[in-house]
């Protein structure tokens, strides 16, 4: 009880801040795709496996040129060798999807001034913007109409007496959004934009793939036979094939992780002090 006045009194101040300065403030969703660039895309953009991204947004315009952001948002990704068009990668033949939870800060640039004082202009405002943010995923694959969750089978023998070197990845990581966009009022209070980015992750695992191969009985006789399976599939192209332990199941060329894009249209409500009207898509 002794925190409710208090409490209060914060309501109220920051009310009455975010009235004072109530123009400077964007409130807004993108709506767009999501894309993955990894191991299981050859280390490219797969426009096969595009999914529906969307996010909720906050943005605070400091002055002119800069604002801050901050972003929820939702995408899905995967990948599969046999999309690929390499043989090794399809010998390989894994595959893999993951919805993505996101939140992130970014911090904006204006390459062309926001006029906040005349809402009556409607400029054209390109951007460019960098931050940092937290996701989740669970990479899955299927196997006889059956989903396995990929992590907890510690399919590279993660965990295991004779691996014991080798952690299990975290399904929570770090990234660095970077990434373009521009928006354009259409009223005093509405802007529509397109902004893309991409997210530079801290982790090689978004597809489960990461390292070299395990031993097969090592990793059966670890978390069972669907790990074993799910670590080794290319005996599904080749009867009775499997890889070395000393074989790479990651065998990137250009980026030490995974990498993920979110990208969309951008539709922002800025919310305007009182006597300033109501909103008007027209004025």
């Amino acid at each position: 009880m002794n925190l409710v006045k208090p409490l209060i009194v914060f309501i109220i101040i920051t009310l009455t801040y975010i009235t004072a300065k109530a123009q400077q403030i964007e409130l807004g969703m993108l709506f767009g795709t999501s894309h993955y660039l990894g191991d299981l895309s050859d280390e490219k953009i797969n426009f096969n496996n595009t999914y529906f991204a969307t996010s909720f947004f906050g943005r605070y315009n400091i002055s002119d040129k800069i604002a801050v952001k901050g972003m929820i948002s939702y995408g899905h990704i995967s990948g599969d060798d046999e999309q690929s068009s390499n043989d090794a990668s399809k010998l390989r033949n894994l595959n893999f999807y993951t919805d993505i939870y996101e939140f992130s800060a970014h911090f904006e640039y204006n390459l062309l001034k926001n006029d906040l004082k005349n809402l009556s202009n409607r400029p054209f405002i390109p951007y460019i913007f960098a931050g940092i943010g937290v996701f989740n995923f669970n990479p899955k694959s299927d196997s006889l109409g059956k989903v396995y969750e990929l992590q907890p089978l510690a399919t590279e023998g993660q965990g295991s007496t004779a691996y014991n070197e080798r952690k299990k990845y975290n399904l929570t990581e770090i990234m660095i959004p970077l990434g373009i966009g521009f928006r354009t009022r259409i009223s005093n209070s509405f802007l529509i934009g397109f902004e893309t980015g991409v997210r530079f992750t801290t982790t090689n695992y978004l597809d489960d793939v990461g390292g070299n191969y395990a031993e097969n009985n090592i990793v059966k006789s670890n978390t069972g036979p669907a790990a074993a399976f799910l670590s080794d599939r290319s005996s599904e192209i080749i009867p009775g094939h499997y890889f070395k332990e000393t074989d790479l199941r990651s065998d990137k060329k250009y980026f030490q992780n995974d990498l993920y894009f979110i990208s969309g249209i951008t539709i922002s409500y800025m919310i305007r002090s009182r006597g300033q009207g109501c909103p008007n898509f027209f004025n």
